[in-house]
This record gives structure tokens, C-alpha cells and sequence, in this order.
């Protein structure tokens, strides 16, 4: 009886042994996903045809929007913006906004396909020049009866030359 209890034993240790191993490397792979998905970061050149397909948001400035990848933006250039976002989003928004020494000087918002001239018509910052630090909000609003709420997405920040 204890030999038949002893290859119990054994085959039971081995049993659980191995079904611990199954757990750690479950427990690893899904460390990595997650990893990776927090990670996640614009693929170069993707547009708004890969955003039906992802879940997690971001927003990045566009390269060759009128501006060059060896070029940083500048007030008066036109930039534009990837972005991805939930396929539940149907009108999903930009807004850039740029500042010097902490005031804002240039705000504008547009739709994510549409692409805005740096410093715009009239503002601020194209009265006095120089350079900005602006940052790019990805945003949507939705509507329940008359109550318009705004929901934030992703940013983006980029300096942009005076």
C-alpha cells in the first residue's frame, strides 16, 4: 500500500508541477500583451485607415503635411494628424493648442482628416512670432438629448518653430 501511495504521490507532484509551469507561462504571455498594448505607439506612416482597428487611442503628427521629417513644424506651416482610435468613435477631433512662456497664444480644432495652418488667420502668436510648445488633443463629443460632453482620447506634443 505505501508503494502504491508513493507513485500517487509522485504522479500527483508531477501533475501539479507541470500545471504550474502551464500557469507561469500563461502568466507571462499575458504580462507581454499587456506590455505591448501599453506601449503602443503610432506606426510610422498610419493613417486613420488603421484606426478602425485598434482600441487604444493615440494621435501623431503627420509626416509630410507640409512639413518634412527632416523639418520641425513652424507658425505658418500646415501640419496634419494620424490618429486611432475606437470604432465607436464617428467623429473624432483635434485640437491644437500652443503656448509661450505658459500663455496660450494659438488654439484651433478640426476634424481628424482635415489638416490646419499653424498660428491660423489671426492669433496671438502669429502677431508676435517666435517659437511654441503645442500640444494636439484627440477628442469626441457625444450627445444625450441637448447635453453635448466631451470625451479626451490621446495628446501629442511637439515644439513648433517661430
Amino acid at each position: 500500500m505505501q508503494t502504491h501511495s508513493r507513485a500517487a504521490n509522485a504522479v500527483g507532484h508531477t501533475a501539479g508541477m507541470i500545471a504550474q509551469a502551464a500557469l507561469m507561462v500563461a502568466i507571462i504571455a499575458a504580462l507581454a500583451i499587456a506590455a505591448a498594448t501599453v506601449a503602443k505607439t503610432a506606426p510610422a506612416g498610419a493613417g486613420t485607415a488603421l484606426a478602425a482597428k485598434v482600441q487604444t487611442s493615440w494621435i501623431a503628427l503627420a509626416q509630410g503635411s507640409g512639413t518634412s521629417a527632416a523639418s520641425q513644424p513652424a507658425l505658418g506651416s500646415v501640419v496634419a494628424f494620424n490618429a486611432g482610435y475606437p470604432t465607436t468613435v464617428k467623429t473624432p477631433r483635434y485640437a491644437v493648442k500652443c503656448y509661450q512662456d505658459g500663455l496660450l497664444v494659438y488654439a484651433e480644432a478640426r476634424n481628424i482628416d482635415e489638416s490646419l495652418l499653424l498660428g491660423g488667420g489671426g492669433s496671438a502668436w502669429l502677431t508676435s512670432g517666435g517659437a511654441a510648445s503645442c500640444t494636439a488633443d484627440l477628442f469626441y463629443f457625444t450627445y444625450k438629448g441637448q447635453v453635448q460632453t466631451y470625451h479626451w482620447l490621446a495628446s501629442t506634443d511637439f515644439a513648433a518653430a517661430g
